[in-house]
C-alpha cells in the first residue's frame, strides 16, 4: 500500500526542500470532544460548579457545551471554562483554546487559540501540547515552525497521547533517511495502535502488511475499522477494496457484508 495514500481528513503540512521531510499529510484533533459522562446530576454538577469546584466548573462547561442532559449553551459554555481557567488549570487553559480554534461560543480566533494552548502546554498538558503542535504544522494562528511543531508532539507522545504518536509516525514515514522512515514510523504506529488510535492501528496494520506479516496486520485493520468514523471507514475499506493481497480485499468484503446486514 503507498505509503502517501490519504486515509483521513487532513490537512497538507508542506515542508521546506532541502529538510529531512517532504510533503505529508497529518491529521487535525478530532472537532467534535466526547460527550461527558452523566454520573452526576446536572443540578449537582452546577451547585458544584456555583462552590468553586474547578473540575466541577469544567463539567459544567462540558454540559453545556454538548447539551448533554442539559440545554445546549456554547457561550456560556466558554464563560465557565474561562472561570475554571482562572485557577490556572491545565485542561481548562485548553478547553478554553478550543473554543478560539473551532469557534464554540466565541469568533474563531487561532491567534488566541494558540495562546491558551502554550499556557496549557507549559503545564505539561498532552492535549494542549498537541493542539499547539497542530497549530504550528499549519502555520494557524502562529507562524509556521516545523521544529516547534514536531517538539510539542513528542513532549505530547512522551505522555500517552496516542494521536501525537500517530502524528509522529507520519513524520518519520515521510522521512527521506529509510532507516528513520522504515524503523521509527513502524514504532510510533504500533505505540499508537496499542493505545486504541484508530488511525494508529490502520497504519500499523499498513506497516505489518509491507512486511509480509498479513495475519498480523488483518487484527488491526479489523480493531481500526470497528470505532473509526464513517469518513474514514469508507476511505479504509475503499483502499482495502483495490488492495493487491486477495486477504484484504477480502476483509473489506466482509466488512461490507456485515454493515449491510445491520442496515437490513
Amino acid at each position: 500500500m503507498s505509503t502517501d495514500i490519504r486515509i483521513e481528513d487532513d490537512f497538507e503540512l508542506a515542508v521546506a526542500e532541502g529538510l529531512a521531510f517532504r510533503t505529508l499529510y497529518v491529521r487535525v484533533l478530532d472537532r467534535e470532544q466526547p460527550t461527558p459522562a452523566l454520573e452526576v446530576s446536572a443540578d449537582e454538577l452546577r451547585r458544584r460548579a456555583l462552590e468553586g469546584d474547578v473540575d466541577a466548573q469544567i463539567g459544567w462547561a462540558r454540559r453545556l457545551l454538548h447539551g448533554a442532559g442539559v440545554e445546549r449553551d456554547p457561550e456560556a459554555a466558554v464563560r465557565w471554562f474561562r472561570l475554571a481557567a482562572r485557577s490556572g488549570d491545565a485542561e481548562a487553559l485548553n478547553m478554553v483554546g478550543r473554543c478560539y480554534e473551532i469557534g464554540w461560543g466565541v469568533s474563531a480566533d487561532p491567534a488566541e487559540a494558540a495562546a491558551w494552548y502554550a499556557r496549557a502546554a507549559d503545564k505539561g498538558h498532552a492535549w494542549g501540547e498537541f493542539n499547539l503542535a497542530s497549530l504550528y504544522a499549519q502555520g494557524h494562528g502562529v507562524p509556521y515552525d516545523e521544529g516547534k511543531a514536531l517538539s510539542l508532539l513528542v513532549r505530547s507522545a512522551r505522555r500517552g497521547n496516542p494521536k501525537a504518536m500517530n502524528m509522529l509516525g507520519r513524520y518519520r514515514e515521510a522521512s527521506s533517511t529509510p532507516r528513520k522512515r522504515d524503523r521509527s514510523a513502524a514504532l510510533w504506529y504500533r505505540w499508537a495502535a496499542e493505545r486504541g488510535c484508530f488511525r494508529g492501528q490502520f497504519h500499523h496494520g499498513r506497516y505489518l502488511v509491507a512486511a509480509g506479516r498479513i495475519a498480523d496486520g488483518i487484527p488491526w485493520f479489523r480493531a481500526s475499522l470497528t470505532h473509526a468514523p464513517a469518513d474514514f471507514r469508507r476511505e479504509a475499506l475503499a483502499m482495502l477494496r483495490a488492495h493487491a493481497r486477495p486477504e484484504l480485499r477480502e476483509l473489506a468484503a466482509e466488512t461490507d457484508a456485515g454493515e449491510q446486514g445491520s442496515l437490513a
